[in-house]
């Protein structure tokens, strides 16, 4: 695994997702998921730019996909729990 490349996708990335422009953002993110399928924080950025899309159902995927692989990721945690309606603080 090159890790100096997927820090390089990473960057890159962000940087796309910071500046709006999701398609190339979920292009560098998936090159990443390409040498690592297991990075959580990947799957949860793409979560948070279908969410931004309104793609729902592809939302759900990609959080779910990460709190399989980080099961205290609290930001996908909390999507999640707002897509599908479900609240997470005690009355």
């Amino acid at each position: 695994m090159d890790i100096k490349k997927q820090e390089e996708l990473l960057e890159m990335a962000k940087f796309y997702f910071l500046n709006s422009k999701f398609d190339e953002a979920v292009a560098e993110f998936k090159k990443v998921l390409k040498i690592n399928p297991l990075n959580a924080d990947v799957y949860c950025n793409l979560g948070l730019i279908y969410e931004n899309r309104k793609q729902k159902e592809e939302a759900k995927k990609m959080y779910e996909k990460c709190l399989e692989i980080d099961k205290k990721n609290k930001v996908a945690r909390e999507h999640i729990n707002k897509l599908i309606g479900f609240n997470d603080e005690q009355d």
